[in-house]
Order: C-alpha cells, then sequence, then structure tokens
C-alpha cells in the first residue's frame, strides 16, 4: 500500500471515531441542518450559481442558513443595482430608437411590408437562439462580463444595420441583435435574482418593468434629432448602447462567480419536462406566452410601418409611440396589485376581451383621433397581460424550478414575437395597413379564450375534488 493510500485510510479511521464520540444532539442538529438547507437556498437570495442549476455551499465561518451574496454587504449591492438599472435604461433608451428606426429604413429601402415583417421576425429568432447559448456563456464568464460584451455587440450592429442594404444582410444583422439583447437581458434578470432579497424582490422588478416603459417611449422622441440622416439616428442608438457600459463599470459590487469544483450539480430538467409539468400546473401558460409574443412583437415591430403607410410624419410618428409606451407604465403597479387579490386568469380574459375589442374599432374607423385614442387604451391594457400570464405561471411553480421555469417562459414569448410580425405583414399585405389591428384582434380574442378555458378546467377539478 502507498503512502498515499495509508494516510487516505487513516482520515477515514479518524472520522469514523470522531463521528462515533459526537454527542447525539449534535449529530441530530448537523441531520435537521442538511434537510433544511434546500428550503433555505430555496427561499434566500440567487447567486449566479444557483441560477444555472448548481448549488454553492456557504462560504468559510458563514452560517449554514446564511445566504451567499454580493461581496462588499448590503451597501455596495445596491450601489452595484444602481449601476445596473442606470445601464438598463441606456440600453433600453438605445433599443426603443433602435426599434423603431428599423421598420422605417425599410420602408426607405422600398421592401415590401412582408419583407419588413420577416426582416423583424430575424430579431425573436435570435431570442430563441440566445436562450439555448447564452447561459453556458453566463456560467463561464459571469453576468458583468456578459453584459460589458453584448453591450459592446449592440453598438457594431447598430452601425453595421445603417450601413447595410440587402434584405438578406438585415435580417442577419437583426438575429444576431436578438442574440446579442437576449444576453443582456438573461445577464441583468439573473444579476437582479441574485442581489435582491425575496421581501424586495416585487419593489426592484417593479422598477425594472417602470424603466423598461419610460425607455423605450423616450426613446421614440430620439426619432426628430437628426431627421432626414438615418445614418445619424442609427448613430445615436449605438452610442446609446455602448454608453450603457459606463455605469455597470464605475460601481463595485460584482455578483459572486463561485468555482466550479466548489458545486455539486443539482439533476438537469428537459425542456420537455418542463413543459410537461407547467401545462398541468398551468394551462394558460403555453398559449399564454405564445400569444403574447404575438401582440407585444406585432405592436413595436409594424405600428410604425401603418403610422407611415397612414401618413403620420416622423414627428408624428416619434410622438405617438413615445407618448403610447410611456402611457404603457402607469397601469403595471395598480394591476399587479389588483392581480394579488383577484385571480390572474380572470384578468388576463377581461384585458384580452378589452384589447381585442379596441382592435377592432382601430381596424373599422381609420380616424386619426380614434387611432389616438383607442391606441393609447389598448397598450395600457394589453402591455400588462405577459406580466400577468407570468405570475400566474410562477404562482404554481415550486421555488426550486422558477429559473427553469422563467427561461422557458422566455423562450415561448420569443417564438411568438418570431412568429407575430411576419403573420401580421401578410395580413397587411392582403387587407391593408390596418390588417395589423385585425391580427391583433384575433391574437387578443384567442388568448381570451385560452384564460377562460384555463378557468374552466380550474373550476372542474375544484369541483372534483370536493
Amino acid at each position: 500500500m502507498s503512502k498515499n493510500e495509508d494516510a487516505a485510510a487513516n482520515e477515514q479511521v479518524i472520522d469514523r471515531t470522531n463521528q462515533a464520540t459526537r454527542d447525539p444532539q449534535e449529530t441530530q442538529d448537523e441531520t435537521s441542518a442538511e434537510h433544511e438547507a434546500p428550503s433555505v437556498a430555496r427561499t434566500g437570495p440567487l447567486t449566479e450559481a444557483k441560477l444555472f442549476g448548481r448549488q454553492t455551499p456557504p462560504a468559510a465561518g458563514a452560517p449554514a442558513d446564511a445566504p451567499p451574496h454580493v461581496h462588499g454587504g448590503a451597501g455596495s449591492s445596491y450601489r452595484a443595482l444602481t449601476g445596473l438599472l442606470c445601464s438598463y435604461a441606456l440600453l433600453i433608451v438605445g433599443n426603443g430608437l433602435f426599434q423603431t428606426l428599423i421598420p422605417l429604413r425599410i420602408l426607405q429601402s422600398g421592401y415590401p411590408t412582408i419583407v419588413i415583417g420577416l426582416i423583424q421576425s430575424c430579431y425573436y429568432a435570435g431570442f430563441i437562439l440566445g436562450a439555448v447559448f447564452n447561459r453556458r456563456l453566463i456560467d463561464r464568464i459571469g453576468q458583468h462580463r456578459t453584459f460589458v460584451a453584448f453591450s459592446a455587440a449592440a453598438s457594431i450592429l447598430a452601425l453595421a444595420f445603417g450601413a447595410a442594404q440587402s434584405p438578406w444582410t438585415l435580417g442577419a444583422v437583426r438575429l444576431l441583435t436578438g442574440f446579442a439583447f437576449m444576453g443582456l437581458y438573461t445577464s441583468i434578470e439573473s444579476w437582479l435574482n441574485g442581489t435582491v432579497e425575496n421581501e424586495k424582490r416585487g419593489q426592484v422588478f417593479g422598477s425594472y418593468a417602470a424603466i423598461n416603459y419610460l425607455a423605450v417611449g423616450t426613446g421614440q422622441f430620439l426619432l426628430n434629432v437628426g431627421a432626414g440622416s438615418g445614418g445619424q439616428q442609427f448613430s445615436i442608438a449605438a452610442a446609446l448602447f455602448a454608453a450603457a457600459v459606463m455605469p455597470v463599470t464605475l460601481l463595485e459590487g460584482w455578483p459572486v462567480k463561485v468555482a466550479d469544483e466548489t458545486l455539486h450539480r443539482v439533476p438537469a430538467r428537459t425542456w420537455r419536462e418542463s413543459v410537461r409539468e407547467m401545462r398541468a400546473s398551468a394551462p394558460l401558460a403555453v398559449p399564454g406566452c405564445i400569444l403574447a409574443g404575438f401582440i407585444y412583437s406585432s405592436f413595436y415591430a409594424m405600428m410604425p410601418v401603418y403610422l407611415e403607410r397612414a401618413g403620420f410624419s416622423t414627428s408624428e410618428l416619434a410622438t405617438f409611440m413615445g407618448v403610447a409606451l410611456i402611457g404603457a407604465l402607469v397601469p403595471q403597479w395598480p394591476m399587479g396589485r389588483l392581480s394579488d387579490k383577484v385571480d390572474r386568469r380572470r384578468l388576463v380574459y377581461f384585458t384580452a376581451s378589452t384589447s381585442a375589442a379596441l382592435s377592432l374599432v382601430l381596424f373599422c374607423f381609420d380616424v386619426r383621433v380614434i387611432t389616438w385614442v383607442a391606441t393609447l387604451v389598448y397598450v395600457a391594457v394589453t402591455f400588462t397581460q405577459y406580466g400577468l400570464i407570468v405570475s400566474h405561471v410562477q404562482d404554481r411553480t415550486e421555488a426550486h424550478h422558477r429559473v427553469a421555469i422563467s427561461a422557458l417562459l422566455l423562450a415561448l414569448f420569443s417564438f411568438g414575437g418570431m412568429a407575430g410580425p411576419a403573420l401580421a405583414s401578410a395580413l397587411m399585405t392582403i387587407v391593408g395597413p390596418s390588417g395589423l389591428f385585425l391580427f391583433n384582434a384575433l391574437s387578443c380574442a384567442m388568448l381570451a379564450l385560452s384564460a377562460r378555458r384555463a378557468l374552466g378546467i380550474h373550476l372542474r377539478s375544484s369541483q372534483a375534488q370536493t
């Protein structure tokens, strides 16, 4: 027997001796702690490692129930969040401008509406690719380096879109932009999840949603800057993407990156298993997320096309989109509060039915005043639906499965986002520009029916149990 083997054998004997001489109460406490640890891990703040299916052991000298946190204590955590949210705001202002510039840029090139829809769909195809590959990248290099890399990539892609001419090149750039933004959103949201405590998670994510709508609406008004020179406006979007790197890199408090050798893997769940369990617990999840993708993406991608075809000037279009999207943040908090008291599926049913009715009004009446009023109400009502659906699904999801389910919901939304602009542009080609509202009416009606069906399944299940 070698010296190493002798040493290992001696250590095992010592361990068994120590275990035999331990106080029974101490052994019982340790066993209890082992059983309680998963529960604590599920309820505490998430670390980067836990977000990707791995468990993080407590740091040396730390209590067993103390969840890992970012370096530097609570103060540095909030300083890091301030930098992250400022960076996010700059990023979304740039993306709000970029998203509206894209259809206008393609229209100026003389391409038909269906080509605009297909190019816009490539953005969400990039999202789906990003959902598959970006988590591995973040797992390897961390959220902060991923954020910096993809912000730089988004800046380069904005300039590339402004210079490209071929629809194939424009589609490829849009695909890569979706891939980059999926990486950015994943790094931001996993960073937030890993930094905040459960009791403050709703406040932080409420701020996150409010910043999104305020920033994307503000970006619309930048269409009036450098009007007449599309290259200038694409340069502004690229500059904002690059500027987003500054706040997050100038503040301390990066998320903890735990070494792989100190972790043990949690059994992975396949997409099929996640879908099957989610459909059983929340039948609204799959159709709801896909239809929400239809509705949201068609507005962002094709509403500027409708407005341009309806005779809106660039200045009027910028004002219209800006006011509509900033108005979308107004009902977010009241609707979220109401959804804590009323069945979320019932709220989805009523909001989707209202959205369908407003879409039919817009389809039937091509009057400037009606377009303004009905669209503002439509956006305020409709843009609460995805949050309601996600909250409903998370209500029925075990805590240790929430990250996987969140990724799946985003992938389903991206699938709907990929198909939505293509289908909407096809109807606009057949019916005319107002075909966008017919597509919205059909999508919202199907969402209302899906919510009503989910309510019926719940009612029958409750009756069967009683």
